[in-house]
This record gives C-alpha cells, sequence and structure tokens, in this order.
C-alpha cells in the first residue's frame, strides 16, 4: 500500500508538471505569434509612412498639377501626403467589384500618398510637347496618373496613351477622366490669374532635356528627369470573416473626379489587431494629436502607431491563448514613425 500511495504521488507529480509545462508552453507560443504579428505590421505600415509625400527627385521640386479639378480628387492630396480618419470619421468607399470588410468600430484609419512606382527615365523631351520619351514604357497604362519631375519641378498629370513601341507616353489635354488642362506641361503660376493655358500656346511651356531658351523651350532642365507612378494606400482595422479582426493595407486608385477615392486590391497584413490608434505630430508642435478637420497634413513629420493584437487559436485550443483571468492574451505596441524629407526634430 506504501508503494501504491508513493506511485500515486510520483504520478499526480509528474502530471501536473506535464500540465504547468504545457501551460506555459501554450501562452508563450501565443505570445510569440502576437509579437510576430505586430513586427510584420509595424514593418510594412512604416515603410509606407515614411514614404508619405515623397518623390523620386527630392523634396524641394516645386509640385504643379495639370489634371483637370486638380482639387477635387485623390490625387489633391499627394502634397499632404497623408490624411487620418479618426474612430468616428468615414474613409472612403469601395470601386466596384471590389469587396471592403467592414471597418472595425472605435479604430483609426491613414490614408497614405506616394510616388514609389517605377522608375522610369526621361530621355527626350526637347519640345513642351505632349509627348515624353522614356528608357521603358513597360507596367505603364492609359490613364495612369504619373509625377513627372526633376530637381526643380514635379508635375502630376494623366497619360493619355502609351506607345510601347517607339517608348513614348502622351498626355494630351482633354476632357478624360480627369483628363490633362493643357497638352504641354506648363509652369501654371507664371501665367498669372489664367492658370493653365489649353492648347500649346503657353509662353511658359516647360522641356525636361532641353535648356530655357533653347529652341522652343521658355522654360527647361538638361538635369536628369524621372517618372513615377501615383499611388494611394489604406490602413485600417477590418472584420476578417473568422470572428476576428486583422490589419488591412488597401490600395486607392480612384480614377474619377469625385472627391471620395475608390479601394482596390484589399490585403489582409496581420491576423488579431483589434485596435488601431493614430496620433500625429505637426512640426514646431510639443506632442502628438489625433487627426482633426484642422490638421495642417503637410505639415505633420511623424506618426505615433499604437495597435493592440490578441492571441489567435491556429492549431492551438480556445483555453490555450486564455490568460489566468480567463481574457485572451494581448498586447498594446506603440511605435512612433518619422516622415523623411520633412523638417522638424523629433
Amino acid at each position: 500500500m506504501i508503494a501504491l500511495v508513493l506511485g500515486l504521488v510520483v504520478v499526480a507529480a509528474a502530471g501536473g508538471m506535464f500540465l504547468a509545462n504545457r501551460r506555459i508552453y501554450a501562452s508563450t507560443e501565443t505570445i510569440n505569434r502576437v509579437q510576430e504579428n505586430i513586427r510584420v505590421a509595424f514593418e510594412l505600415m512604416s515603410r509606407d509612412i515614411r514614404e508619405a509625400g515623397a518623390i523620386p527627385c527630392g523634396g524641394s521640386a516645386q509640385r504643379i498639377n495639370m489634371l483637370n479639378n486638380s482639387g477635387n480628387g485623390w490625387w489633391a492630396q499627394f502634397d499632404a501626403g497623408l490624411v487620418g480618419y479618426e474612430n468616428t470619421t468615414p474613409a472612403g468607399a469601395a470601386g466596384a467589384g471590389v469587396t471592403i470588410p467592414a471597418r472595425a468600430a472605435g479604430t483609426d484609419a491613414v490614408d497614405l500618398f506616394l510616388a514609389n512606382d517605377g522608375d522610369y527615365v526621361i530621355t527626350d523631351h526637347d519640345t513642351p510637347s505632349a509627348e515624353l520619351s522614356l528608357n521603358t514604357t513597360a507596367g505603364l497604362s492609359n490613364n495612369d496618373i504619373v509625377l513627372v519631375c526633376n530637381a526643380e519641378y514635379a508635375f502630376i498629370m494623366q497619360i493619355t496613351q502609351v506607345q510601347p513601341a517607339a517608348l513614348h507616353v502622351q498626355h494630351n489635354g482633354g476632357n478624360g477622366s480627369p483628363g490633362n488642362c493643357a497638352s504641354e506641361l506648363q509652369l501654371i503660376h507664371l501665367n498669372g490669374a489664367s492658370g493653365c493655358q489649353n492648347g500649346a500656346s503657353s509662353k511658359n511651356g516647360y522641356c525636361f532635356t532641353a535648356a530655357t531658351g533653347t529652341g522652343s523651350c521658355q522654360h527647361g532642365s538638361t538635369a536628369p528627369a524621372q517618372l513615377a507612378r501615383l499611388n494611394a494606400v489604406r490602413w485600417f482595422v477590418a472584420n476578417n470573416g473568422r470572428g476576428s479582426t486583422s490589419l488591412y493595407r488597401a490600395r486607392i486608385l480612384g480614377l474619377g473626379a469625385g472627391a471620395v477615392p475608390t479601394v482596390q486590391q484589399v490585403e489582409e497584413i496581420a491576423e488579431g489587431v483589434t485596435d488601431l490608434e493614430l496620433q500625429y505630430r505637426l512640426n514646431g508642435a510639443a506632442g502628438f494629436a489625433d487627426a482633426g478637420a484642422g490638421t495642417n497634413w503637410a505639415n505633420v513629420n511623424a506618426v505615433r502607431v499604437e495597435m493592440q493584437v490578441s492571441g489567435m487559436r491556429g492549431a492551438l485550443s480556445e483555453n490555450d491563448i486564455r490568460g489566468t483571468d480567463g481574457e485572451t492574451l494581448s498586447r498594446t505596441f506603440s511605435h512612433v514613425v518619422a516622415i523623411r524629407n520633412r523638417g522638424g526634430v523629433l
């Protein structure tokens, strides 16, 4: 009997150690997955935030918008670089054939505007015409909204025709969607009250591969020039259809002239993100503040990102992802991202 009792004690002790170790393993595995998700989320989101409003030719280039209704579309926000949405503010609509997961209540969102898609070199533009010669046209399509720039000027325009065989793109004026206000690239700010002048008669046409005063170029430069496609992306938290929420990244296109952008190509980035809180620091400000109607987005030089991430079951059981209080294990992480090429010290 004594041996039997001692044996039971040993078995009970071993069983207790096994259960305790399994519990520790499950908790550790849950926290590891939480940390993995937050690491991926912060890394990918930070890349976009850092590049907000950036152009391949440097931040000193003066930006000129050649689009019709240039102040009434998502491209009008490019100079701002980003636009934040507080948790009670709607953030756009879906494009045709695109389903956006329902945004989680009480969470923030942000739109980021980038010119980091493509590395096209302008090889010939020695007249202020509607045609640019490039090193390649691969990846460009009709109606793409692009930015053409050198160290002095950056023009936002819409491609009206891609000519792959000739390595040309055209940007004719007209009533497209949105369309360009003129066929030639113009220094609109020098035209006075008349602004953009339709046709090819402006005395302030600009050339990218000819110096000022050369031929028909009233203004120009031989400095290296590039073309890049404009992109806009949205980061938000939404229901993932599996009983929980995730962090999503969506591409904004919106080729129309409406003020509300449309969303395409929704991608799930990290599972288990239950809350996203964003605050913004203006250049010269003492601290960070929530998004507001009067926020000067072009003056934002940093974003504070705070995420709450909860454990997900995966191969674990429901009890494995819960703590001793019965609640799902979760962690809240905060991260500050500085926007490149913007002044100020954090």
